[in-house]
Parts: C-alpha cells; sequence; structure tokens
C-alpha cells in the first residue's frame, strides 16, 4: 500500500461514474487497506481499480506508466487470480476518466465502449507531456 492518504473524493467520484456507465461496483471500507480503492464488475469480468488524480493532466501511456509506478507494482504484486483484472483509473474532472490496464509488463488503455464522448484522437488516451520538447 501506499503511503498517501486514499484520494477519497476521487475515489467517490469514480465509484459513481462506474455506476453511470453500469458497472458493478464493491466499494472497500475502510479505505487504505489495499493497494486498490474499489472492486468492478463489468460483463462478468472483475477487476480492482486504483483511483489516482495525477497533478498534471497527461494521460500517455508513458506518463501514467511512471507518475504511477509505485501503485502499478503494488498491483503487479497482488497474489489474485489471473482472471482478476487489475485497473487503474486517471481523474481528468469528475465526469472524464481514463482507464487503464496494468499487465505484468506493460499498461494498456482501455477503450470507451462507445456509449460516450471520444475524450481526444489518441489510442492510447493521452495527450502530450507537459515537459515534452517541442519539434
Amino acid at each position: 500500500m501506499t503511503g498517501k492518504n486514499p484520494p477519497e473524493r476521487a475515489i467517490a467520484e469514480a465509484q459513481r461514474w462506474a455506476g453511470e456507465q453500469g458497472l458493478m461496483v464493491f466499494a472497500l471500507e475502510p479505505l487504505g487497506l489495499f493497494p486498490f480503492h474499489f472492486v468492478i464488475n463489468d460483463k462478468g469480468t472483475t477487476s480492482v481499480v486504483s483511483v489516482r488524480h495525477p497533478r498534471y493532466l497527461d494521460f500517455n501511456l508513458w506518463y501514467i506508466d511512471y507518475s504511477c509506478r509505485v501503485v502499478i507494482k503494488e498491483l503487479r504484486a497482488l497474489t489474485i487470480s489471473k482472471d482478476i483484472r487489475r485497473e487503474i483509473w486517471v481523474r481528468r474532472n469528475a465526469q472524464t476518466w481514463y482507464r487503464y490496464l496494468v499487465l505484468p509488463e506493460t499498461l494498456e488503455y482501455i477503450e470507451d465502449d462507445g456509449d460516450g464522448p471520444d475524450k481526444n484522437d489518441r489510442h492510447d488516451g493521452g495527450g502530450e507531456s507537459p515537459s515534452s520538447l517541442p519539434l
């Protein structure tokens, strides 16, 4: 578990958003006992979800991998069934969430199923890094 206090407001908003998307949400109490904040079931697929609200609004895979590296390491270290997915949800605002699947060696952006608006044109869900140099 990370040493920081869990982002309680973002977690509550993520759970509310998940319910609006038709996902079954299982809340965990008290927060902070596990490296994930809640569990979802999406059409028979179960995932543990860790919620992040990064300081900089950059959602590309490299940046998420770097800025969430401690949580990613903790999720990968969980001894749970291979049938249970590990996800990181990153908040842009209360209505805009980016979902990332934590795989053993990499991250994968989870595409919107088409019910919601496209957030941008990139397949990895991100924009340019605020620290990237212009070409």
